[in-house]
């Protein structure tokens, strides 16, 4: 072979790997475990599969770096900075959207800025929590565990001087019960999830 000849197979193999990930024609790429946790790994690509599971239909690329920021930074979306927003965006423009969307996780069309739902979502969505935001589910575990907890401690109270029963006997009682109760509630909440 020529020069040119080399020259010209290593421009076709450079156009035919980068158009890859933008070729609607492109055969289905087959997610191996070893793939989807090279996905889940890394927690921005796993915020992108929560925004995502919580937005149907698609997203900008704009809106979704601003949430992410706001997650990693712990603030509302209006008191992030713009260096912020901008680590974000960049980091999920140039790395993590591209590799999500070769692997069929995402569709990213980066000359409009968008992303959608890709074939293989659903396998990943198997391995996370995003059935119901997370954060919800933790704040309602916790409120009602505070609300057991307080019941006992006044329950506690009120036996202790009426039956004279030690209160930490029945604080004590009152937390098992808690505990064993929020056990079975998250047993059936994750029993019902996996149906």
């Amino acid at each position: 072979m020529s020069g040119a000849e080399l020259e010209q197979d290593a421009t076709n193999a450079t156009s035919t790997a980068a158009g890859a990930a933008t070729d609607p024609r492109r055969e289905p790429y087959d997610l191996g475990l070893d793939q989807l946790f090279e996905v889940l790994q890394n927690q921005r690509r796993r915020y992108v599969l929560q925004y995502l599971h919580d937005n149907e239909g698609g997203t900008s690329l704009s809106d979704l770096s601003e949430q992410i920021a706001a997650w990693e930074n712990d603030k509302e979306i209006r008191r992030i900075s713009s260096s912020e927003r901008k680590r974000v965006y960049v980091a999920l423009y140039q790395c993590h959207l591209p590799k999500m969307d070769d692997m069929g996780v995402v569709e990213f069309e980066q000359a409009r800025g968008t992303i959608e739902a890709g074939e293989h979502i659903q396998l990943c969505y198997s391995y996370l929590d995003v059935h119901e935001n997370s954060d919800e589910r933790r704040r309602r575990y916790y409120a009602a565990l505070a609300v057991v907890a307080a019941a006992g401690l006044l329950i506690g109270t009120g036996v202790q001087t009426v039956l004279s029963i030690p209160a930490i006997s029945v604080g004590t009682g009152m937390a098992v019960l808690a505990f064993a109760m929020t056990s079975v509630w998250s047993y059936r909440l994750r029993t019902s999830d996996d149906d």
